[in-house]
């Protein structure tokens, strides 16, 4: 009887036709995109790192994004033709998954976006911002970020050593990073 309603439970499971068995499939896609895709990545293509945008830094929403974004740079001497040249001219949502290779510190140019880990004041995470200035001191290379959404550059960003920047954001795929934003969001919520 036991056996039974083990094979019951696993066809139902396995149907594709209630809750259970969506949310099954989601967490067995996940697990081998997680622990079987990403790990592939890594090893068979020039991508260094993944990750998931989890803050409203980098998006570009009406009408704040006007000021945040166009005013600041505007009030900061840059040219507008240039930066609507620049990589994600319309910014990065959340949820969306970035995806960067690793550069030389001098392929690194203002208006890319990059990702770099900070260990500032308790903050211990990946930031996914813009370069808005470029430093070399004796052969060593350090840049200025700021998140489009953001009024200005935050205390961390200032000085950033490429020592800290994991990879140079190359591809946005949307969607993909909302579990771990999920995560992220109720990990701040305890």
């Amino acid at each position: 009887m036991k056996n039974e309603e083990s094979k019951s439970f696993v066809r139902k499971l396995v149907s594709g036709d209630n809750v259970y068995s969506v949310v099954f499939y989601i967490v067995v896609f996940y697990v081998i995109f997680v622990y079987v895709a990403l790990p592939s990545v890594y090893a068979f293509t020039p991508v260094s790192y993944i990750s998931a945008v989890v803050s409203g830094s980098m998006v570009h929403q009406e009408p704040e994004i006007n000021s945040t974004y166009y005013g600041w740079l505007s009030s900061h001497g840059f040219n507008m033709s240039i930066v609507k040249t620049w990589p994600f001219p319309n910014g990065i949502n959340i949820g969306s998954l970035a995806i960067a290779y690793k550069v030389k510190p001098a392929q690194i140019k203002i208006g890319d976006v990059i990702i770099y880990h900070i260990d500032y004041e308790g903050l211990d995470e990946d930031i996914i911002h813009r370069v808005v200035n470029e430093t070399e001191v004796n052969g060593k290379y350090y840049y200025t970020t700021k998140g489009d959404a953001n009024p200005f550059s935050l205390p961390f960003e200032y000085n950033i050593p490429y020592s800290n920047i994991v990879g140079k954001v190359e591809y946005v795929i949307p969607y993909i990073g909302y579990p771990k934003y999920l995560l992220y969001s109720f990990s701040q919520d305890i």
